[in-house]
């Protein structure tokens, strides 16, 4: 079945994530894998009321940013060097704290992790964009919080365990999420595929977000009856200069 893929960190100098922007393709790498990750979408609400009102007419403000939750493993026991996956392996080698990877390998861990997301770089005045990766799995945007939780420690006080608990905030630039959007963007030609139940204005509502310009859209394709579309009918539906 061959290793499982691990997750790994790219940075980038901004949000428009660019080959010329690529800094490392490369910068971190996970030894063990989290056993999972966490997206949390949010949509923001105006819920303001008039004074003496008994319900509130919720009105939609924005959607957010999404925000990923990963933990990651900092280990220096000297397991994973021997036991590679993405188990959280608990048994302690023989003869811990000998290994000179067990005395440097979690700050070092530790460190590498850092450079790639949160340091400050004075090159571009800011810590680096980055794209999370884990498989087919890929989150765009920069890290706004990690907190560290050392669990195990050598005789002279040197962390063997950690546990870092990253959270990184969605991060895209107004080009990039432009031309993410043009497949679905209203200024650019569709052809749609006639189904079973389609009517002309309700296929125009959902192109243009409004049904109004179906007469339009009827006088494109020649249709010389709108109300009578047949299922497997090619329709396409043009770029209209939209009125109030």
């Amino acid at each position: 079945m061959g290793e499982m893929a691990k997750v790994t960190i790219q940075t980038y100098k901004d949000n428009g994530y660019g080959q010329n922007a690529l800094i490392n393709s490369k910068a971190f790498k996970a030894l063990i894998n989290p056993t999972g990750f966490s997206i949390t979408h949010k949509v923001e609400y105006d819920t303001s009321q008039p004074e003496g009102a008994n319900a509130t007419n919720s009105k939609f403000v924005k959607k957010s940013p999404q925000s990923l939750q990963l933990e990651f493993l900092f280990d220096g026991t000297g397991v994973t060097k021997s036991n590679p996956g993405n188990k959280l392996i608990n048994k302690i080698k023989e003869g811990l704290g000998k290994d000179p990877f067990s005395k440097t390998a979690v700050e070092q861990q530790l460190k590498d992790f850092y450079e790639a997301t949160g340091d400050f770089k004075g090159t571009i005045h800011k810590p680096y964009n980055v794209i999370v990766s884990w498989g087919k799995f890929k989150f765009e945007g920069s890290l706004t919080e990690l907190t560290i939780d050392y669990k195990l420690f050598n005789n002279d006080g040197t962390p063997l365990r950690a546990i870092g608990k990253a959270t990184f905030l969605e991060s895209i630039s107004d080009e990039l999420a432009a031309a993410m959007g043009k497949k679905s963007s209203p200024d650019l030609t569709h052809k749609r595929t006639v189904q079973d139940g389609d009517t002309l204005p309700l296929m125009t509502e959902k192109i243009y977000g409004d049904s109004k310009y179906y007469l339009e859209v009827a006088k494109v394709n020649g249709l010389i009856n709108f109300r009578q579309l047949i299922p497997g009918q090619e329709l396409f539906f043009p770029p209209l200069e939209k009125v109030s």
